[in-house]
């Protein structure tokens, strides 16, 4: 009903467990990383809990996305079934086909195509989902099919998916067997608050939304708070929020729409969520709004989850800049906006004493969005002296830019505009940034106002020095990596270069999926090199 009056491709908060929705948190990124685990090593049983509604069926599709062809898989959604009927689900998924009709007919014809599948050197995986739900005789059964294995490793990985009661049927006596062949195990939980915003302005992006709508601080914090962090909800309580802005017209989904969405989900037999009261926080500040313009691969998410290192994301985006972006003459130039704004302080030395006070806003506003992309580009390309440069685009936050240490083109947002623009961060020095717009002077802004104006999203510009990124140069990549990491002390004893990537990836604040891509390469020339190069810091 609504999609049109935002501009949506589709509904964005839609229950259906759509792949490409998945928000990776903390903890669905950490969940993927022992799905992944487990699926290489090739041994036990993989178990993923959850409490209901936080996002295992979404996960579980994600995962087997991402696996490639010649991977055979089974995926059982309702596995309320007998043995017999869960062996010939299996069986239908794999398109095995069965001469006889017994149980013994079914299992041989199942241990047939796993050897021809390792002959093939094909890997085979069942993923269980809602496990929950299978009888203790069932789970024998499943048990009995990890049986098939050869000398060295399992012929079939299992996977099994489901809610808290799953871990209590774990424990029971007679199932201890199949317990002690879990090697891998995740649970789980809610969204904390930041997840939770990141999780609205994420589904917005992919569903179109970029820069067309906008939560602010408090209807995000009482989305929060009633939803408890619980993705189910949240979609419930957005969807019903996004509904009431189109009533009204409005493209600021704001506290009061969120009230009135959580009394109609809360009235909602199927979910009834916590009724507390809550107090409104903030007072109609705009948060920052989705990103705009990016063809998004999923995974690239930020994620702040105190204490923790594991917070970056999987795979990086694409950038593309679409034609029809909003042309620079129906805008005011950068200069005349930056002017208009000091303008209106009526000259107060206190404005013109403090660089942070330069107002953002009206700059944003004011940008085009593929002439403001190449003029950033160019100027972090120059700071590297025209040489030739690779790009990297991930899903960020500052605390990682800071890290890094590199100038960088951030994506910029206004609600006011349907599109999205760029600009160059050149500097940053405690709260103050110093960015280049458009084709004018650097300027310099508060680092409060730039963050909030920013969608995340980041093109960083770093230079190839040993020559290692290209078709045909993944064995020098991959011993150029080795050396890094072994001086460094991430390999150890050990001789597996994954695990010791994928413990340098969870220190340097990357997913530990244990790839050597475009993002762990820049990282390492960073973070591990003493290469000449620009820096946010200052120097070179």
């Amino acid at each position: 009903m609504y999609e049109s009056h935002y501009g949506f491709i589709e509904k964005p908060f839609n229950l259906t467990p759509d792949p490409k929705y998945l928000y990776l948190s903390h903890r669905h990124t950490e969940a993927f990383a022992h799905l992944e685990f487990g699926r290489r090593e090739r041994g036990g049983f993989i178990l993923v809990t959850g409490e209901v509604g936080t996002g295992k069926t979404t996960l579980a599709r994600y995962f087997l996305s991402r696996l490639d062809a010649a991977t055979a898989t089974a995926f059982v959604l309702y596995p309320a079934l007998t043995a017999a009927e869960l062996l010939r689900s299996i069986l239908e998924d794999l398109h095995v086909p069965v001469s006889g009709t017994s149980l013994k007919d079914h299992v041989d014809a199942l241990h047939r195509f796993l050897l021809l599948a390792r002959r093939q050197g094909r890997d085979v995986v069942l993923l269980i989902d809602e496990a929950q739900d299978l009888s203790a005789e069932v789970l024998e059964q499943i048990r009995l099919l990890s049986n098939l294995e050869t000398d060295t490793e399992k012929l079939i990985q299992i996977v099994l998916m489901g809610q808290n009661e799953l871990q209590e049927m774990l424990a029971r006596r007679e199932l201890r067997q199949l317990a002690q062949r879990v090697t891998a195990r995740y649970h789980l939980t809610a969204l904390n608050r930041q997840e939770t915003e990141d999780y609205i302005r994420h589904r917005l992006a992919v569903a179109g939304g970029e820069g067309k709508v906008n939560f602010t601080t408090g209807a995000i914090t009482a989305v929060h708070r009633v939803s408890q962090g619980v993705p189910r909800v949240i979609n419930l309580i957005c969807d019903r929020a996004l509904l009431a802005g189109y009533v009204q017209g409005s493209r600021v989904i704001v506290v009061a729409m969120v009230e009135r969405a959580s009394e109609e989900v809360q009235s909602e037999p199927r979910r009834r969520v916590a009724s507390r009261a809550y107090a409104v926080a903030g007072a109609g500040v705009m948060a920052a709004a989705a990103i705009g313009g990016v063809i998004w691969l999923p995974g690239v998410l930020r994620v702040s989850e105190a204490g923790s290192s594991l917070r970056a994301a999987l795979g990086y985006a694409a950038l593309e800049l679409p034609p029809g972006s909003r042309p620079a003459s129906a805008l005011p130039s950068p200069v005349a906006a930056v002017e208009a704004a000091v303008e209106s302080t009526n000259g107060s030395p206190e404005a013109e004493s403090s660089p942070a006070d330069l107002l953002l806003e009206p700059i944003v506003l004011s940008l085009d969005r593929q002439g403001s992309y190449g003029a950033a580009i160019g100027v972090v390309r120059s700071l590297w002296g025209g040489a030739p440069v690779e790009r990297t685009i991930l899903r960020t936050h500052l605390d990682q830019v800071r890290r890094f240490d590199l100038p960088v083109v951030l994506e910029m947002f206004h609600p006011a505009r349907t599109d999205t623009c760029f600009l160059a961060l050149l500097r940053l020095e405690g709260g103050v940034a110093t960015v280049s717009v458009g084709s004018d002077a650097p300027i310099r802004v508060g680092v409060g106002e730039l963050d909030r104006l920013w969608t995340r999203q980041a093109v960083f510009l770093w230079k190839d020095y040993d020559a290692i990124v290209g078709p045909g140069r993944s064995r020098r990549a991959a011993a150029w990596v080795r050396e890094r990491l072994a001086a460094q002390g991430y390999l150890g004893r050990e001789a597996d270069l994954t695990m010791g990537v994928a413990r340098f990836q969870k220190d340097a604040d990357l997913t530990p999926d244990g790839l050597i891509g475009d993002r762990t390469l820049m990282t390492l020339y960073t973070l591990l090199g003493s290469y000449p190069r620009p820096r946010l810091s200052g120097g070179a």
